[in-house]
C-alpha cells in the first residue's frame, strides 16, 4: 500500500473508512508523503497493532527522519519494521 500526500487527521478520517481492508496488508511505504501529524502516527500504530493480532509486523517503507524521530519520541518505534527503500 502507497500512501501518499499528508497522512493527517483529514486523511486519517477518510483512510478510518477502509481500515478493515488496509490493515490486511503488513507493508506501508510512506517515501512520497509529505507529512505525518500526531494523527497519523496513531493511525500507523492502529495499523500495526492489527498486524500483530494477525501475528505478523508492519513494514513502513520510506519513512523519513522526522517520522522516524516520531515514532522514538512516542515509544512506538518497535511496533514496525523500518525498511530501506530499493
Amino acid at each position: 500500500m502507497k500512501l501518499t500526500g499528508s497522512l493527517n487527521a483529514e486523511q486519517v478520517t477518510q483512510l478510518w473508512a477502509e481500515r478493515a481492508t488496509l490493515f490486511r496488508q503488513n507493508m506501508v511505504d510512506l517515501g512520497t508523503a509529505t507529512k505525518i501529524d500526531s494523527a497519523g502516527v496513531a493511525f500507523l500504530v492502529k495499523w500495526a497493532q492489527a498486524c500483530q493480532a494477525d501475528n505478523q509486523r508492519l513494514s513502513i517503507t520510506g519513512a523519513s527522519p522526522e517520522l522516524v524521530r516520531l515514532l522514538a519520541l512516542y515509544g512506538v518505534s518497535t511496533l514496525f519494521d523500518l525498511v530501506s527503500p530499493q
